[in-house]
């Protein structure tokens, strides 16, 4: 009986720790994407004189992702010698002073809306669903080999006179031409 006492609680901890891990692996992910969020425009221009109205570089996020309470430990910091801004963003008409707009998945109904006017304001698309580049975004935060990696679309970059560097063009997974 010891014996059989002793597997069960070697069972039980052994799915105890799998499941810890797959909950401690989903915060990570974000916070990885929330770094992609604050280092693309590091490497990316953006038309001269486009955003001289708005005081802060705003980060703007559409739709129901965890990623919003992963950026909060950047409000502050600076992106183009400007303040960092975090808004969560509802509606296109809200979508003033944006320099990066982050469109969750569950916002893939309404991609033919965002996308054309976020371009047509110079926003730097960004987000992680599926065939995102394909669909007319900018870059698209894609996993490869348990890493998140990421695409480009350059058409949908100089459709909003957005360029990217070299440097960002030679890590990317995929890029649109």
């Amino acid at each position: 009986m010891p014996a059989i006492m002793r597997y069960l609680t070697l069972l039980l901890i052994a799915c105890i720790g799998s499941v810890s891990s797959t909950y401690a692996e989903t915060p990570q992910e974000y916070t990885v994407k929330a770094g992609y969020l604050v280092n693309l425009p590091l490497f990316s221009d953006w038309s001269p004189g486009l955003f001289t109205n708005c005081s802060a570089f705003s980060i703007c996020i559409i739709g129901e992702t965890p990623l919003y309470d992963s950026l909060d430990s950047i409000h502050g910091r600076k992106i183009k010698n400007r303040a960092v801004s975090i808004r969560r963003v509802r509606e296109v008409s809200e979508l003033t002073c944006c320099q990066v707009l982050f469109i969750a998945a569950s916002e893939r109904f309404r991609l033919q809306k965002l996308l054309p006017e976020a371009h047509r304001r110079g926003i730097m698309t960004i987000s992680d669903m599926r065939d995102f580049t394909r669909a007319g975004g900018m870059v698209a935060l894609t996993p490869v080999n348990n890493r998140i990696g990421f695409d480009l679309n350059l058409a949908a970059a100089r459709s909003a006179s957005i360029s990217f560097s070299s440097q960002l063009l030679k890590l990317a997974n995929d890029v649109v031409k």
